[in-house]
């Protein structure tokens, strides 16, 4: 039977477009997300997702990481023509805080040596305060990259000088030694007193967590170690500031400029011990990273007008959560550490004493007369390997909890994003290193 005819079929479909004409009008059109007045950028040196896994396990319990809702993952290649596809971390740095690719040990200049605008340089130019916090040295590479321009990274001491005269508002880590003169410790040798002079151009410099603490405002330089911040499992908490306590005084001073602010936090130290395939100590400087992340995100979400942003430069290491060919992973080793072995290396270790400091700083107390020859040989090496008998403890370790590595270097592979704010879903993607400056800038409202 029909039910309509023809005519009728048409004349009810020329209502329902005049009806949806009428309709449209009364709904706005999608708007375009304000711009950020605020961007944190959290960039977790040398952490892939097997640095990630690892701190998760160790903490036994989710990250604040793993929460995001907008998430992606970025290539890392620099544009090096012999390090074709593997990144240090200043070729790295310089792609998150300019847009552009450039050779390894490159710090914010591009392939030709030219200096190349920074996202920082942007923000002051627009009125916003700038920080940069690091538990490395401040002037190591990630934090360089920001607020410097060097065709060399392990020029330290000229980066020094240009980050200062960069006048950004807060700097906190490691490096003091690169701020003062050899007579007083320090690297200088062309005599200038850098915390003088800081303090001369108006900041406050701090040395100690408990002087950090007091600063309520005003630029800021605090340096709480002469080379890097300690890792976080052998911190002295009465003295050193966490990496989340730097990055809270960091955002308390910068958010009270009325144009907003930029800021860096690097947890640095996880690509060091990555390096020396220290998963224990890996695990620890992650979660007090993740620690650093909450602080940022408890913050963004009191608010509606601050990007944060999380990532890495590279992975480091090759780390994987099982290893040597076993279906098995062991945390409970990892866990009877109690430093990092850098630390015990450095102060504890001898031929004579290594059973012993096995047993008390690592918990290992049948070492198998396999490991006790391979140690013995260790130290016989030290004499001409100086990384000897870290490496040799490292791999003890390592095989014990079946912590799989396959470099002592980074690697190639893409490593995690993660966003909140303003335009963070722009970050749920595969993407680029360069393309999340782009996104910052995009967010910022910022033009080049």
């Amino acid at each position: 039977m029909r039910l309509f005819s023809k005519k009728s079929i048409g004349l009810l479909l020329a209502a329902v477009m005049v009806l949806s004409v009428v309709v449209s009008s009364y709904i706005p059109a999608a708007e375009a997300a304000a711009p950020a007045r605020n961007v944190i950028l959290l960039i977790g040196d040398g952490m892939g997702y097997g640095q990630m896994t690892l701190g998760r396990i160790m903490k036994d319990s989710a990250l604040t990481m793993d929460g995001f809702t907008f998430n992606g993952t970025a290539s890392t290649y620099p544009n090096d023509p012999v390090e074709k596809w593997v990144t240090d971390s200043a070729a790295a740095g310089t792609a998150l805080a300019t847009g552009v690719k450039t050779y390894n040990a490159a710090i914010s200049v591009d392939v030709n040596k030219k200096p190349v605008k920074t996202i920082l340089e942007y923000a002051q130019e627009n009125g916003k305060a700038t920080g940069l916090v690091t538990t490395t040295r401040i002037t190591h590479a990630t934090p360089a990259v920001f607020a410097s321009h060097n065709a060399d990274r392990d020029a330290e001491n000229e980066i020094a000088v240009d980050m200062l005269n960069h006048k950004v508002d807060v700097l906190l880590g490691g490096g003091k030694r690169y701020f003062v003169t050899k007579d007083q410790g320090g690297k200088r040798e062309d005599g200038r007193d850098l915390i003088t002079e800081a303090k001369n151009m108006g900041y406050t410099f701090v040395e100690t967590r408990d002087d950090m603490n007091k600063v309520t405002g005003g630029k800021l330089l605090g340096l709480f170690k002469s080379s890097h911040a300690s890792y976080d499992i052998d911190r002295d908490a009465a003295k050193e500031p966490s990496l989340a306590e730097m990055t809270k005084k960091a955002i308390d001073i910068l958010s009270k400029d009325k144009e907003g602010f930029f800021l860096m936090v690097e947890g640095g130290r996880i690509d060091h011990a990555s390096h020396g395939h220290d998963a224990a100590t890996v695990a620890k400087d992650v979660i007090a990273f993740d620690d650093a992340v909450k602080v940022a995100l408890d913050f963004a979400k009191s608010r509606n007008d601050t990007l944060v942003i999380v990532t890495a430069d590279h992975e480091t290491g090759g780390l994987s959560i099982g290893g040597y060919g076993q279906y098995n992973f062991k945390p409970e080793v990892l866990k009877a550490q109690k430093n990092s072995i850098e630390d015990v290396i450095a102060s504890k270790f001898t031929a004579d004493n290594y059973k012993d400091i096995f047993a008390q700083y690592f918990g290992i107390t049948d070492l198998t007369p396999y490991e006790q020859v391979a140690m013995l040989d260790a130290f016989k090496a030290q004499k001409t390997d100086s990384y000897a008998v870290s490496n040799t403890v490292a791999d003890i370790i390592s095989k014990r909890a079946f912590a799989g590595w396959t470099s002592g270097g980074h690697t190639g592979t893409d490593v995690p994003v993660m966003a909140y704010g303003p335009n963070a879903s722009d970050f749920a993607r595969h993407m680029d290193n360069t393309d999340i400056n782009r996104l910052m800038m995009k967010a910022f409202g910022f033009s080049r």
